[in-house]
């Protein structure tokens, strides 16, 4: 197993750290944009589901 130097680690870590550190910032989305998840649609589709299979 080879050992390496502290000096070839922080070489190593410098080689793929970027220089430009400002990232855009996401625009926040608009309310419309927002989906959100319907837990009682669900319930409702699948009761609904379970009665027209029993017809």
């Amino acid at each position: 197993m080879r050992r390496v130097s502290p000096t070839q680690k922080a070489i190593n870590n410098l080689i793929f750290r970027t220089t430009c550190r400002k990232s855009r910032k996401k625009p926040i989305p608009t309310a419309s944009q927002i989906t959100t998840f319907d837990y009682v649609g669900g319930l409702l589709r699948a009761k609904w589901d379970r009665m027209r299979t029993a017809r």
